[in-house]
């Protein structure tokens, strides 16, 4: 292989303290979750190899990403545990699989998200494992059988009983514990003994270490090319994962675009602009405003599209726009933004610097984190930010399709915020 190409692996437990994460070629990353594959930083001939990816606590990888990392032309390989999964669900569609955890999930022997998880610690004790795959389980029961170390009706009881216990809390205690009960205590000692990597070893790591090695000797069978069909949900994730600049833990494209929503003054022109200047010849023209007859005006007010006022102090024309504006969407009818707008690329810089006011509040504050921000509170402080007592019409006439969407894309900034009302009322002093 090149020298030039890398090999970007995300694993975590099944290649804790392994050594192939430090050869040549390869770029270790974290196990993987929602958005991580946008976040890459990638050169012609670099191929991507999921071994471990993480669930629970947040989205895990989405198969329309995987999709789009194989339509932009990436080899991506899936191995062991939720690669070996994922790569067996995108057979003939962009990704391969490689080892034994994958066969068995493509033959069918295993079925559920259950038989590869696991609980684990985190970067700081290199993912360290603290439960038992079952898949783990079943493989060295396998191997035992086949030395003629277990009997087969054992070896099942043992793969039986693990299967009763939840992922997280089969732990070697916990299964011993079970199997005491079941007069399997000798059974199940010889399955964990032999776990261990100075004996038959985990499943899971032999078939990682050995993907590692075969991407690196090149071995690897290239997936077959398909045709991915770019939807509004690709659409979506490229923007909220995928960096503003070369610097991978700077703002992403939606965090950038949010930055100009929610600070730039004239950003309500602006997206007036983008609307009528994106519209097709389907739509109305913006003068000919019986159609808003569709809707009665309370029926405007109460879906939050006009405010009261609006009724009154707008003429029709008027009416018509402010309906179009807040309305607009891209096809197919979620997104108002589904691209990002070239133009805004020169706030990068500005995002990052009151982004960072947050990780500051952060390391100053561990209590604190922007999710826990009360809605109202942050409703309140936009509302000063920007002068208005109509919050809900105010954040669709800044791009946003909903109060919902601005809130989330406000926390981040809530800090920055707060800090400009502030020196907004705060008295001035006359030497």
């Amino acid at each position: 292989m090149p020298d030039t190409q890398t090999i970007h692996v995300f694993a975590g437990p099944s290649l804790s303290g392994s050594s192939v994460l430090e050869l040549d070629g390869v770029c270790a990353h974290p196990p993987i979750a929602h958005g991580d594959l946008y976040r890459l930083n990638l050169s012609e001939g670099d191929s991507v190899l999921i071994v471990d990816g993480i669930y629970q606590h947040t989205a895990p990888v989405r198969h329309k990403e995987i999709l789009a990392l194989h339509a932009a032309g990436v080899p991506i390989y899936g191995t062991a545990s939720l690669g070996a999964l994922r790569a067996s669900e995108h057979q003939d569609h962009g990704m391969t699989g490689i080892g034994t955890v994958f066969g068995w999930y493509r033959d069918g022997r295993l079925i559920s998200d259950a038989d590869v998880a696991l609980t684990h610690g985190d970067a700081d004790i290199d993912y360290r494992a603290f439960t038992q795959a079952l898949v783990s389980i079943i493989s060295v029961t396998d191997r035992l059988v086949a030395a003629g170390r277990l009997d087969q009706s054992d070896a099942t009881k043992v793969v039986d009983l693990a299967r009763s216990l939840h992922f997280s809390t089969r732990t070697n205690g916990a299964l011993r514990a079970a199997a005491a009960g079941h007069d399997l205590s000798g059974q199940m000692r010889l399955t964990l003994d032999e776990l261990h990597t100075d004996r038959l070893g985990d499943i899971k790591r032999i078939d990682a270490e050995a993907a590692v090695h075969t991407l690196l000797a090149g071995n690897a069978v290239t997936p077959k090319p398909v045709d991915v069909p770019l939807t509004t949900w690709r659409k979506e994730w490229s923007l909220q994962h995928a960096p503003a600049t070369s610097d991978p833990e700077g703002p992403t494209l939606r965090q950038v675009l949010a930055f100009a929503q929610l600070f730039l003054p004239d950003f309500p022109d602006r997206h007036t602009e983008y609307v009528l200047g994106t519209l097709k010849p389907e739509y109305p023209e913006v003068g000919e405003s019986s159609w808003l007859d569709a809707l009665s005006p309370a029926e405007y007010v109460r879906r939050g599209i006009l405010s009261e006022d609006e009724l009154t102090t707008l003429t029709a024309d008027e009416r018509a726009t402010r309906v179009l504006v807040r309305t607009f969407r891209r096809r197919s009818g979620r997104l108002v933004y589904d691209e990002f707008p070239a133009e805004l690329a020169e706030f990068a810089e500005q995002s990052a610097r009151l982004l960072n006011l947050t990780s500051q509040a952060a390391e100053l504050n561990p209590n604190f984190h922007p999710g826990d921000i009360p809605s109202a509170e942050l409703d309140k402080t936009f509302s000063e930010l920007w002068g208005t007592t109509e919050l809900v019409t105010h954040v669709l006439d800044r791009g946003f399709r909903s109060p919902e969407e601005f809130r989330e894309q406000a926390r981040p900034y809530f800090i920055a915020a707060r800090a400009f009302v502030g020196m907004r009322s705060a008295p001035s002093k006359v030497a």
